[in-house]
């Protein structure tokens, strides 16, 4: 028996001998792991109560072997699929299935073995068994093979070649097949090569205005169809990316041609298809490498058939069992199953593939049932041929147990009791079972899972929010909340999500649209994010139905609560601060827009479900929208309110008829106790991704909904089966078995239980950052809380961003391998000198007894005498280990002794020789550096004093300049923003300055963004001022940090109010105006939605070292009384270091916000006269006359340049680099070092020698598979 791939890998790097693992667990003794390891970890992973299922061979499909009967097989009899064929015009097709019952009771297709004879010319069969029609007329067809014979009748009626076709029933499914409308072509979300189809032709009138319409239709050629270029470019008769579709007068080439000749009409009104039929239904083949015929049938909507297989699709979802073929074909390649779906035109239809293989010998042992679900399983076994292992021991039912339902391992007592208990197997599991379930640790463990799945993340909740949202889950769990409530009061809740923190869910989902997609996945296990854009491409869900059932969350809306105060949650780049806690409420309007139609969409559910709700509420079907309450209507006595519209989706969604809800829940629990969901992925319900047991998940579900959705007894019901209970080790019978549960799996244990088992095994205390000491894992109410190390985040524990269950890792990569080996957490846990570890080296009377005890904790059970043996004769080399150690060191200090007084002795020459040519280059160069530090202080001297002068003549021009104003400069006024968070990208950084600038510095780089949030109290905000500045750290003095010039590619701003009315709302700007503006680089170009960079944004070339103003207008006002927060994106993707270096942002709410204005306060003190202004008003005039005349900004920077050091002579930088490299420290010998450390703590170590080796052990362990994984 061979483990599995998981454990191997770990197994090898912690069994490894070579010098690595020494230094990846210096913590645990370098002197003697590897011995431990390879003998104890050796011992431990061979032992067979952790075998798995081996992995696969590889397989080389063999698709091109000749088709044959199997060896030795007798045809009895031949049956032929269907038994009337009827063929309607002369575009139909219909597909034969052709089966041959055999001597020995099987069935095999023998579609395209057999030969094909008609009756009379009025059909034409194919070798692959294809009927398509040559005339109108009666007649039969018969296939023979062996002797054997097989007739249907056939009828042709309506042959006409020059019928017309429809677009919908005919050209649709050809466009398709053609692969024009997929994914990869023009059904792209943006087309190809500027001509675009809906995905999968889900909106027809799109398509027709497409070919027909656009480009002044080019496409089509109504006098001349052949020539349309719709047909030139499918046959390739002109060039065409997709190459060669279809040929001339191919049928496909003739469909398209008749309708284009018959004027490429549209009829909206023609039956469309409503659902399809695959057969054969679930085929079982007995032999890998053979072949199936597979047939859809579409059913139209006034109840015509029709056989489409021709144009259908199938699909295998398990591509390692069997693959398809255009035409329905499907060819087997190993045993197993393969779900198969089939879809055409927007039908979907499924069926599941069985490939059996040889299993000669095989006879079937019915196995012992413990509940329902062993009949179910048992039933798959048999059909499978299949034998199920034996129960698994007692001490793995009891850590498989309380691992699953608790998140922890037993206890040392726990294990010795069930082990000591002589009952029933049965019933003491049983037992155990009740005693679990319920009990404080399956309260937190199950929160936790809840925690992850509501997103429970300071992020979105601050820290009070997250803590009272977990609370108020884990009270829910405590009282075993029936299912259906629990999702109801969360779909339902209102009020301040303090009061109530179920409300906190519209807190974290705050659109309509991510608030359906969160709460389809979450409750309903189906991806409706799939089918925003356009329909569902592999499945039933409807782009209309995206936004209908958006429409439901249209009406929530938050304010904030009071009693948040102050407190508000960090914002981001796109939306501002939120307040701490939030009221969810129902507004009394609300819709949500369809993107493809622009038009209001209104409530409606996908598909029906009966309601039985407490208010008796009648839901009503797809077909009608429910009865949704109008506030506008309530009356003061009023009879009962109609539900609001989340009541009515709550009543409907947790609906006991809903087909969903109680099954992707019990699907959900399957998966998280049998470690493989009877639908896996978990959270992913498609028709092509069938159960793998549908009798098992449906009958667990009735079960589930006939308990008042009582999780508990769900839980219940499975652990206590024997299916849950069979062991981990195979046989030949069940050894490749992953999805039919006649084995158990190993599965990795999650991230915060394995943290948990570790201080439980050892008997550390958990000590979180941030929350009380003692805290376990599974308790913590907010994902970011963590030890220093990272530990959990390393082990896959979520985010918490999303519902998904793929959130969350169960992988072991290299950062998980190395929390585990080299980590502080597991290495802290273990030498915690109060663990219970160190208490047992003093209380365990014998080592063989410490030993046993170890294992007991560790892997709860005994030791076996292999294991014991070999920890034992470890354990006596620790201190011949610790002897060699230390002369290993000392040969390594005798051997560098000399080699490290040479090497000190090297160092000193080279110091001195640098420090020698260091001084004399200094004397030489010295009349040279004097002159050059006398003529600075001359220019100094000047500039200073022309300065000054400058200065003083300065003061007595504020009445010119003042009177120079004009009204357009006094009537747009500017307000400066108050900048909360400014942040750059790679590796830049934003610091704020004394005048509430910003000033940019590090790294030169490509695509640089500024971030950057600012906050006003401003009501009707109608532009915003970019001020680019000059400053002395600059190249040039800036303003940019390109040699002075920068290019603004994108300038774009997001803005949300206080209140939480408004999020992230994208604010058009519609003009721009700035003082310069490079030749191409037009400040207007920084808002056209470009940001190619090439040629595009604001630059300022040669204009450089002053200020600069880009104004922009805003299309419409925005702003808030209770106050905005703006966000603004810079966006710089011209060449590497063409950034902004310094600027500032200012507001207006002026009438002409592209004037360059005034700063408010300015304007404000003008508007004094000046025989009436404060010292203040002449002091803001003063201030502003001077940072903005050019003159004096020429004079600062001129002194500054002038002040700058005397460049250092080059030779004696170059000479004071190397006396610096001179006299760095001799590098001790890093073998000797990491030998020192080494000998430093196995001298530690052997003080306690049975300490050290119990905790040699248990790392050990604690790293193995057997400890790591549930088994």
């Amino acid at each position: 028996m061979n483990p599995s791939p998981s454990a191997k890998i770990v197994s090898f790097v912690a069994a490894s001998p070579s010098g690595w693992i020494r230094k990846t667990a210096a913590t645990r003794g370098h002197s003697r792991l590897p011995v431990i390891l390879s003998a104890l970890l050796c011992a431990i992973f061979t032992n067979p109560s952790f075998a798995a299922a081996p992995a696969m061979a590889p397989v080389t499909p063999a698709l091109a072997a000749k088709e044959a009967l199997p060896p030795g097989a007798k045809i009895l009899s031949l049956e032929i699929a269907p038994a009337a064929v009827k063929l309607h015009g002369c575009f139909d097709a219909v597909q034969l299935l052709v089966t041959a019952k055999l001597a020995n009771g099987d069935t095999v297709d023998v579609t395209r073995l057999a030969t094909y004879a008609v009756a009379a010319p009025s059909a034409a069969v194919t070798a692959a068994g294809q009927v398509a029609p040559l005339a109108n007329g009666k007649t039969s067809v018969t296939a023979t093979l062996a002797g054997k014979s097989a007739q249907a009748a056939l009828e042709v009626v309506g042959y006409d070649p020059h019928a017309k076709v429809d677009f919908i029933r005919d050209v649709n499914p050809v466009l398709a097949q053609l692969g024009c409308s997929a994914g990869a072509c023009h059904g792209a979300k943006d087309g190809k090569a500027g001509f675009k189809l809906s995905l999968r032709g889900y909106d027809p009138i799109f398509d027709v205005r497409s070919l027909v319409d656009d480009h002044a239709g080019r496409r089509m050629n109504f006098a001349s169809p052949d020539d349309s270029l719709m047909l030139l470019k499918a046959t390739g008769a002109v060039p065409h990316e997709g190459g060669q579709r279809t040929k001339f007068d191919d049928k496909y080439y003739r469909i398209m041609r008749a309708w284009i000749a018959d004027g490429a009409k549209l009829d909206l009104s023609v039956p469309r298809v409503v659902r399809i039929e695959v057969t054969p239904l679930n085929p079982v083949l007995q032999v890998i490498g053979s072949k199936q015929q597979m047939r859809i049938i579409a059913t139209y909507a006034d109840g015509r058939q029709r056989d489409v297989t021709a144009e259908g699709f199938i699909e295998s979802g398990n591509q390692d069992v069997a693959l398809t073929e255009r035409g329905g074909l499907v060819t087997t390649l190993r045993r197993g199953e393969a779900p198969v779906l089939a879809r055409y035109e927007g039908a979907y239809a499924a069926t599941t593939i069985t490939v059996m293989g040889d299993r000669s010998g095989f006879a079937w042992s019915e196995p012992e049932k413990w509940n329902k679900v062993d009949d179910f399983t048992a039933a798959k076994w048999q059909r499978m041929k299949i034998l199920p292992s034996g129960l698994c021991s007692d001490d793995e039912f009891l850590r498989r147990v309380t691992l699953d339902l608790t998140g922890l391992p037993p206890t040392v007592t726990e294990v010795r009791e069930f082990l000591a208990d002589t009952r029933p197997t049965r019933t003491k599991r049983d037992a155990v079972t009740e005693r679990l379930i319920g009990s404080p640790d399956y309260v937190d463990h199950w929160s936790n899972k809840w925690a992850d799945l509501l997103q429970v993340n300071r992020k979105f909740l601050g820290e009070e929010g997250a803590k009272g949202f977990r609370d108020w889950i884990r009270q829910e769990i405590d009282t075993n909340t029936p299912y259906d409530q629990f999702a109801k009061k969360i779909l339902t809740a209102t009020g301040s999500n303090r009061e109530n923190p179920a409300a906190s869910y519209y807190k974290v989902l705050r659109t309509p649209t991510d608030t359906m997609e969160n709460t389809t996945h979450l409750f309903l296990a189906t991806r409706f994010n799939c089918n925003k854009c356009h329909d569902h491409p592999f499945e039933r869900w409807t782009q209309d139905q995206y936004y209908q059932m958006s429409a439901f969350f249209a009406r929530v809306d938050l304010k904030k609560d009071p009693a948040a105060g102050n407190k508000t949650i960090a914002g981001t780049a796109v939306e501002g601060a939120k307040p701490l806690y939030e009221i969810a409420y129902d507004k009394d309007e609300g819709e949500v827009t369809h993107d493809r139609t622009g038009q209001v969409t209104p409530p409606d559910f996908p598909y029906a479900a009966k309601v039985v709700a407490a208010s008796l509420r009648s839901v009503p079907s797809p077909s009608s929208p429910p009865a949704i309450e109008d506030p506008k209507s309530k009356t003061e006595n009023a009879p009962a309110a109609a539900p609001t519209r989340r009541e009515a989706l709550a009543d409907w969604m947790t609906s006991p008829d809903n087909r969903y809800f109680a099954l992707s829940y019990v699907n959900r629990m399957w998966g998280y106790l049998l470690g493989v969901g009877l639908i896996d992925p978990l959270d992913d319900i498609r028709a092509g991704n069938p159960p793998s047991n549908p009798e098992l998940l449906a009958w667990l579900t009735q079960e589930f909904v006939q308990s008042g959705f009582n999780v508990r007894h769900l839980q219940r019901t499975i652990v206590q089966s024997r299916t849950y209970q069979l062991s981990l080790a195979t046989h030949k019978w069940n050894a490749d078995d992953r999805t039919n549960y006649s084995h158990a799996i190993a599965r990795r244990l999650p991230a915060e239980v394995l943290f948990d088992a570790v201080l439980r095994v050892t008997g550390s205390v958990p000590n979180f950052p941030g929350v009380k000491a003692g805290t376990r894992a599974a308790q913590l109410p907010d994902s970011a809380i963590d030890v220093p190390s990272g530990f959990l985040a390393s082990l896959g524990r979520p985010v918490r961003e999303s519902a998904c269950e793929c959130e969350r890792s169960g992988d072991l990569g290299l950062g998980s391998i190395m929390a585990l080996l080299a980590g502080p957490a597991v290495s802290s846990a273990i030498n915690d000198p109060k663990n219970e570890l160190a208490r047992l080296t003093t209380t365990a009377t014998d080592d063989r007894t410490l030993v046993d005890e170890i294992f007991l904790r560790t892997l709860n059970r005994h030791a076996t005498p292999k294991e014991t043996d070999s920890t034992l004769a470890s354990w006596k080399t620790i201190r011949s280990q610790d002897t060699q150690l230390a002369a290993t060191l000392a040969e390594r200090e005798a051997w560098w002794a000399p080699l490290s007084a040479q090497k000190q002795k090297e160092r000193e020459q080279a110091i001195a020789a640098a420090t020698a040519a260091v001084a004399a280059r200094t004397v030489e160069i010295a009349p040279q550096a004097a002159a050059a530090a006398q003529k600075r202080d001359e220019i100094i001297a000047a500039e200073t004093a022309a300065l000054a002068a400058y200065e003083s003549a300065l003061a007595a021009q504020l009445p010119a300049w003042e009177t120079a104003l004009d009204a357009a400069r006094l009537g747009t006024a500017w307000v400066p923003l108050e900048v909360t968070k400014a942040t750059a990208n790679n590796l830049n950084k934003l610091t704020k300055l004394p005048d509430g600038s910003y000033l940019a510095s590090g790294p030169a780089a490509n695509f640089v963004s500024y971030d950057v949030a600012a906050e006003s109290e401003l009501i009707g905000i109608t532009g915003i001022l970019l001020e680019v500045l000059p400053h002395e750290s600059l190249p040039a003095f800036g303003p940019g940090r390109a040699a002075g010039n920068f290019v603004l590619t994108e300038f774009s701003l997001k803005w949300s109010e206080k209140a939480g009315k408004r999020n992230g709302v994208e604010a058009t700007f519609n003009d721009a105006r700035a003082d310069f503006s490079q030749a191409k680089f037009d400040v207007k170009t920084a808002i056209d939605g470009k940001a190619d960079g090439a040629r595009d944004g604001w630059g300022i070339s040669k204009k450089y070292g002053e200020p600069h103003y880009a104004r922009f207008s805003l299309g419409e006002p925005i702003g808030s009384a209770d106050g905005a927060t703006l966000n603004f994106q810079f966006q710089q993707q011209f060449r590497e270091g063409f950034s902004i270096g310094r600027f500032r942002l200012w507001a207006t709410t002026s009438t002409a916000p592209l004037e360059l204005g005034l700063p408010a306060d300015v304007i404000a003190a003008l508007k004094v006269p000046a025989n009436e202004r404060t010292a203040a008003h002449t002091a803001t005039l003063i201030a502003y006359h001077r940072s903005t005349d050019a003159g004096l900004l020429r004079h600062q920077q001129a002194l500054y340049t002038a002040q700058l050091p005397v460049p250092e002579d080059p030779k004696l930088r170059d000479l004071k680099a190397a006396l610096a490299t001179a006299e760095q420290p001799v590098a001790i010998d890093p073998k000797l070092a990491q030998l020192r450390a080494d000998a430093a703590l196995s001298t530690t170590q052997l003080a306690n020698q049975r300490l050290t080796g119990a905790q040699d052990l248990a790392w050990a362990i604690i790293n193995n598979p057997s400890f790591l994984f549930n088994r």
